[in-house]
């Protein structure tokens, strides 16, 4: 009897891996990822993208730069997010042989599925929002940091987003501070934020100016966000030549400065060797449109144009 037991046993677990296996067989092409998704750094993942076969490209490292306002507040499925808002969310793409680098700039509108967390930090539900909303439900540090370098990965189709740094509106005016002063060249006719910020005008912002560039925009407009957002790449591109300009030494003391201001999981150290990337003048914006819905500006990221500029920066053809 017990030999025939185990008999039966082994005849039903033999069925059910045929049984699995023929599912698979006929459903499997439903269940297919699209192209582009999953986690894509490593290097022994390929891909083929219209007829062609490319590999991760080892050679890329990224780092998430946040400009968070702490005073925002979100409000999803009637619960609020209390951890201030990204306003600033800015990519730097690095080519760690290449020694270069280049800004990918994400839109704070930019829709996706915003995981919703109670003050317990138990998940609720997820619902479409603006991605700055996603820093509101972390906890206003490493986990409000993480989740929205999910977002941005999830937006770049899985891309690997290795490395954060967020500084508070404090910060920056911090950060400029501490590097005495950031120069630049004013884009547009921005008197209306401060008489100094004429078209073409060359200024050097000092740390209360710089809060000004970098948070005002006109909330009348549906363009005042993306005018907003060219401000804050060009602020972070010229902070990070400034930067790149301090002695060795130096980098520890302006490390210690912003720590109040400041979550990272990157040493000072590892801040100190971007100084060693030549940043590219271009900023790229991540592709998409704007519209007004509800009141409320929605980016709406095109995928197809996404899906190109992701072959383009992270990957190699083989």
């Amino acid at each position: 009897m017990k030999k025939s037991r185990i008999k039966t046993v082994g005849i039903l677990l033999v069925i059910l891996v045929l049984v699995v296996f023929a599912y698979i067989l006929l459903h499997g092409d439903k269940e297919k990822k699209p192209v582009l998704s999953g986690e894509l750094d490593t290097q022994d993942q390929y891909i083929t993208y219209n007829g062609k076969q490319y590999e991760t490209n080892a050679e890329i490292k990224t780092v998430l730069f946040l400009g968070v306002d702490k005073e925002e507040k979100a409000e999803l499925s009637q619960t609020p997010g209390e951890n201030g808002q990204s306003d600033s969310i800015n990519l730097l793409v690095l080519n760690t042989k290449e020694k270069t680098g280049q800004i990918l700039q994400i839109s704070r509108d930019s829709m996706v599925d915003v995981d919703i967390y109670d003050f317990n930090g138990q998940h609720i539900t997820t619902e479409k929002g603006q991605i700055t909303l996603q820093y509101a439900y972390g906890d206003g540090k490493e986990k409000s940091c993480r989740l929205t370098a999910e977002k941005v990965s999830e937006l770049l189709f899985g891309v690997h987003v290795q490395d954060y740094l967020s500084l508070t509106l404090e910060g920056i005016t911090a950060a400029t501070d501490a590097v005495g002063g950031v120069t630049l060249t004013v884009p547009k006719d921005y008197t209306k934020i401060d008489p100094s910020f004429e078209e073409g005008a060359t200024v050097t912002l000092d740390g209360a100016k710089a809060e000004k560039y970098v948070r005002s925009r006109d909330q009348e407009s549906l363009e005042g966000n993306n005018e907003r957002m060219e401000r804050q790449a060009q602020f972070m591109q010229a902070l990070i030549r400034q930067m790149q300009s301090v002695e060795s030494g130096d980098y520890q003391s302006i490390y210690r400065q912003l720590e109040p201001y400041m979550v990272t999981n990157m040493s000072a150290k590892e801040l100190e060797d971007l100084s060693d990337y030549k940043i590219t003048d271009d900023i790229t914006v991540l592709p998409g449109n704007v519209q007004l819905k509800d009141g409320h500006a929605q980016y709406l990221v095109d995928d197809e144009k996404t899906k190109e500029l992701v072959i383009k920066w992270f990957y190699k053809e083989v």
